[in-house]
C-alpha cells in the first residue's frame, strides 16, 4: 500500500465501481427505453383507457391505450367512474410515452401498456390517487408491480378515491358489469 496516499485505493475503488455503474446502466437502459413509443393524448375516456390523437407516422396500429396492471371503476360506477376518468384528464394534448406489454390490440382495438408523463408512471399515479386499483395478481410478474403495490397501499391507509372510508367502492368494474350489463 502506498503510504504517501492513503485514501487512493478507496478512490479507486468508488471510481471503478462508477465505471461499472455507468457500463451497466448503459447496456440495460436503452432496451427499456428503446420499447417507449411517443404518443400524445386526445383525452381520457376512461379510468384506464387514453384515446390518442392520430398520428400518421406512428409506430402503432390502434389510437387507443389500455393502462396496463390496473383497474378502474366502470365509467356508470357513479360518482367513481367520472371520478377516475377525471385523474386522466389532465393528460389532454399531453405528450406521454408508452411501453406496450403487447404488440397486438386487445378484442377492443386498445394497446395495454405501461405510461409515462415525462418519468412519471400515469399507471402508478392513478392507483397512487385513489383512482384505480391493481388487477389480478398474474401482474405480479411486472417490474413495476412492487412500486404499483405501494402506491395502492398507500392511497388505501390514506382513503384516498375509491378508498374513502365515506363512500368506498364496493365492488369491482367486472362485478358491477357481471350485474348490470350493457344494453
Amino acid at each position: 500500500m502506498d503510504k504517501r496516499f492513503p485514501g487512493r485505493w478507496l478512490q479507486l475503488l468508488l471510481v471503478g465501481i462508477a465505471i461499472a455503474s455507468l457500463m451497466l446502466w448503459l447496456n440495460v437502459a436503452p432496451a427499456a427505453i428503446a420499447n417507449r413509443l411517443t404518443v400524445t393524448v386526445n383525452y381520457a375516456k376512461s379510468g384506464h383507457t387514453l384515446e390518442l390523437l392520430p398520428d400518421l407516422g406512428s409506430e402503432i396500429s390502434t389510437t387507443t391505450i389500455r393502462l396496463a396492471a390496473i383497474e378502474a371503476p366502470d365509467r356508470d360506477q357513479n360518482p367513481w367512474g367520472d371520478a377516475s376518468r377525471e385523474c386522466l384528464s389532465d393528460l389532454e394534448n399531453e405528450i406521454i410515452y408508452v411501453e406496450p406489454v403487447d404488440s397486438s390490440p386487445d378484442a377492443y382495438n386498445r394497446l395495454w401498456a405501461y405510461s409515462w408523463l415525462g418519468s412519471e408512471s400515469i399507471n402508478r399515479r392513478s392507483l397512487a390517487e385513489g383512482c384505480a386499483y391493481l388487477t389480478a395478481p398474474d401482474q405480479s410478474q411486472s417490474p413495476q408491480y412492487q412500486s404499483f403495490l405501494y402506491a395502492q397501499e398507500r392511497a388505501r391507509l390514506l382513503g384516498l378515491g375509491i378508498w374513502n372510508p365515506m363512500l368506498p367502492l364496493r365492488e369491482t368494474a367486472e362485478t358491477f358489469r357481471e350485474r348490470s350489463p350493457s344494453p
